[in-house]
């Protein structure tokens, strides 16, 4: 017996000589196992010019090396995806639309996108659900980027470590959170973004027309559009894009029933087309304030909110602050 355990000393010696082959057995089969995969497997290799690091975050530059990876991506990226060529005259509107993804859904998945007007020929990856499709070179990312975006739900891809894939030669891997915004941007639309945070959506709807040249739809030639048109329902709510003092109300040519407000910096909002107005001149609004109802007065085709940004009198497009 041993210390009173019914075992001989020479059993003993036995179960210390098999522990020690079957340990010794399992390091080997498992650094072998490493050695075929790292051998007999493809890696990702990525050309380390086709990204740069932000944040120590992989944030690709290159359409062509990006699009290229995602068409031969050899693991599961946490989501089914589309490519998705930009026709002429189309929008990342109507993409979104076509698609039901958000133009968050877009950017995130397409970090070298650095405009938020399309362009004809550009290939974009189209996630089949809105959230955020994530590049990472270390699995650590993971990590830091679900801690820094607050991610509570589960992150899915292929990107734990496996058995006989513990050392990863790849260069990059890809993982998918879902209902997640963009973590990591491109200096171009961080900027959009910074002013996307000073005004808010003052209808829910769906884009319909852009800023800029387009066909009028009643005398059919090119005409100037000062403004987005956003398709809602007949008496949906409207509200102020940004808090203000409304400076003008009534009628206006073409605009119908119009509500205009003003803000700091400058700024002035004008809000055509509605069935009803619902503040008077010189009110004092917030953005949680009703100000009108969605119409289809002046010259319209139908119910939809005509939004115009202005700056010390000069047209912006409305597409830099509302997404």
């Amino acid at each position: 017996m041993v210390n009173r355990i019914p075992i001989t000393k020479y059993q003993m010696k036995k179960i210390v000589f098999y522990s020690k082959i079957g340990i010794i057995s399992f390091i080997a089969v498992f650094l072998l196992g490493n050695i075929i995969a790292i051998a007999v497997k493809d890696s990702v290799k990525v050309d380390r010019n086709s990204y740069t690091l932000k944040e120590g975050f992989p944030l690709f530059t290159s359409e062509k090396a990006y699009i290229q990876l995602l068409k031969n991506y050899p693991y599961d990226p946490g989501v089914s995806f589309t490519i998705h060529k930009i026709k002429k005259n189309e929008s990342y509107w109507d993409i979104t639309r076509k698609y039901n993804v958000t133009i968050d859904t877009i950017i995130a998945a397409n970090p070298f996108i650095e405009t938020l007007r399309a362009e004809e020929g550009t290939e974009i990856v189209i996630p089949s659900e809105k959230g955020m499709l994530f590049a990472f070179d270390d699995i650590l990312d993971v990590w830091r980027m679900s801690e820094k975006i607050k991610f509570t739900g589960k992150i899915r891809g292929n990107y734990k470590p496996e058995f006989f894939r513990i050392f990863s030669t790849d260069d990059i891997r890809f993982v998918f959170f879902k209902g997640a915004e963009p973590g990591i941007l491109n200096n171009s639309i961080g900027r959009l973004y910074s002013y996307k945070k000073m005004f808010r959506l003052p209808v829910n709807g769906t884009f319909s027309s852009l800023f800029g040249n387009r066909i009028d739809p009643f005398h059919h030639g090119i005409a100037f559009h000062d403004g987005i048109d956003i398709l809602a329902k007949y008496g949906t709510p409207i509200y102020p894009a940004k808090n203000g003092i409304v400076s003008f109300t009534g009628w206006r040519d073409g605009l119908g029933k119009t509500i205009t407000v003003i803000h700091d910096n400058g700024y002035v909002t004008i809000y055509g087309h509605c069935s009803k107005i619902l503040v008077k001149k010189g009110d004092r609004v917030t953005e949680k304030d009703m100000i009108g109802l969605v119409g289809s007065t002046g010259r319209s085709t139908g119910p939809h909110l005509h939004f115009v940004i202005m700056r010390h009198g000069e047209t912006i497009n409305p597409i830099l602050f509302i997404w």
